[in-house]
């Protein structure tokens, strides 16, 4: 140890620069959130609660029950039970959703050909009730109010009522 070393120790340099990155730190702006008071602001691609959507002509729910969503879903917290009409269309009788389970990937909304399930921005989750992470085909009737405005454009050319598409098809021009 020479005598740099010594002088250092006992002027307490490292301590110092330290102190000098804390300072520096403690004049600035913070970025903290005051949470209950503010609330945050999501990105445009956040992935919150989920909704089930319904057919603004008609008022039924837009899920025609094909199950793709509950086959994709990797963490299996999709339960469908599909009922047929008597005008011989296909909807679910029940459709519940585990959010105690999901992930929040995405892939049921993606995979959805009526686009029928969405992710709104809804992040505030939290409860003392397990039962509230058990989202009923009411449930999720009721959240969608809280879906993009962007899921209710109009439909894809060619496609039948109720179906929307927001990508065009290899070879087709953006609008």
């Amino acid at each position: 140890m020479g005598l740099v070393d010594i002088i250092k120790k006992g002027v307490f340099v490292d301590i110092l620069r330290g102190m000098s990155v804390t300072g520096t730190y403690f004049v600035e702006n913070k970025v903290t959130v005051e949470y209950p008071k503010e609330k945050l602001q999501t990105y445009p691609r956040f992935r919150g609660m989920h909704a089930l959507l319904t057919d603004p002509e008609t008022g039924d729910t837009k899920c025609v029950a094909c199950m793709l969503c509950a086959t994709i879903c990797p963490s299996r917290c999709i339960h469908i039970t599909g009922e047929v009409t008597p005008e011989g269309r296909s909807h679910p009788e029940s459709f519940n959703l585990d959010l105690a389970r999901c992930i929040f990937c995405g892939l049921c909304e993606e995979v959805c050909p009526v686009a029928a399930i969405v992710m709104t921005k809804v992040y505030e989750l939290a409860s003392f009730d397990k039962g509230d992470f058990w989202l009923t085909k009411e449930k999720l009737l009721a959240n969608q109010v809280n879906a993009h405005k962007e899921v209710f454009a109009a439909p894809a050319a060619g496609a039948p009522s109720g179906v929307t598409r927001d990508r065009p098809v290899a070879g087709e021009e953006e609008r």
